[in-house]
């Protein structure tokens, strides 16, 4: 198991910061269910996902047959816990960083990920994790 410690300053009263942690909630729930549709639900049309090994895809239907892919070959069942979350002062653009780890594996690291207000609602705009082990 990891040995990184969480150290949370999320703010709890704000209501854009609270949708954006439930969705992330939502996310880790619809990777427990390798569920594709939810998980890219979150994702905006020009979605870039830079892997834990630098390696990078941009655009959500290109993720999507990715994730598909990796769900249907056994892919092992990952979450992200997020210990920040900070809307800019515009409130069209969030910051989220935390940690990631696998639930099936021994893997673990680091993540940040940046939002965007796009007619009203949060979408993820790019997602940078970083594999520490």
């Amino acid at each position: 198991m990891s040995s990184l410690k969480s150290v949370s300053s999320i703010d709890f009263s704000n209501e854009e910061v609270v949708y954006i942690y439930q969705a992330r909630e939502m996310s880790n729930a619809a990777i427990a269910k390798k569920d594709v549709k939810t998980v890219s639900a979150f994702w905006s049309d020009n979605f870039v996902q830079i892997a834990g090994d630098g390696s990078h895809t941009r655009g959500k239907k290109k993720i999507i047959k990715d994730w598909n892919y990796m769900f249907a070959h056994s892919s092992p069942v990952f979450e992200r816990l997020p210990d920040e979350i900070k809307i800019a002062e515009s409130a069209n653009y969030a910051w989220e960083k935390g940690q990631w780890r696998y639930k099936t594996d021994p893997f673990y690291g680091t993540y940040s990920a940046m939002w965007r207000k796009v007619n009203g609602r949060w979408m993820t705009q790019c997602e940078l994790y970083v594999s520490l082990n």
